[in-house]
């Protein structure tokens, strides 16, 4: 079940609008300009890391800092924390 549910999340980063993105940052109050959602919604689009997996993430998110700035990445990585702890799975984070 954890593999299925992964895979939809990873899916859905895929998937992910600017107009979600914004609505999230907002929601957790992490800046993100709507020019650095665009750049990471077409970062995201193109990624092939796992997310859950330590070391792709890592890479996912140097990647990111080098499209839009370390302090982005970090912001986003902030709201991956923050969405993941709402819906209850941070632990696939870890």
């Amino acid at each position: 079940m954890k593999n299925v549910a992964q895979q939809l999340i990873t899916q859905k980063l895929k998937q992910l609008t600017v107009k979600e993105l914004l609505f999230y940052s907002q929601k957790y109050q992490i800046p993100i300009t709507k020019d650095e959602a665009a750049a990471i919604v077409t970062a995201l689009k193109k990624n092939k890391d796992n997310p859950f997996d330590p070391d792709g993430r890592k890479r996912m998110f140097s990647k990111l800092a080098k499209i839009t700035s370390k302090d982005t990445a970090r912001s986003v990585y902030k709201l991956l924390m923050k969405m993941s702890k709402e819906y209850g799975v941070e632990h696939w984070l870890k």
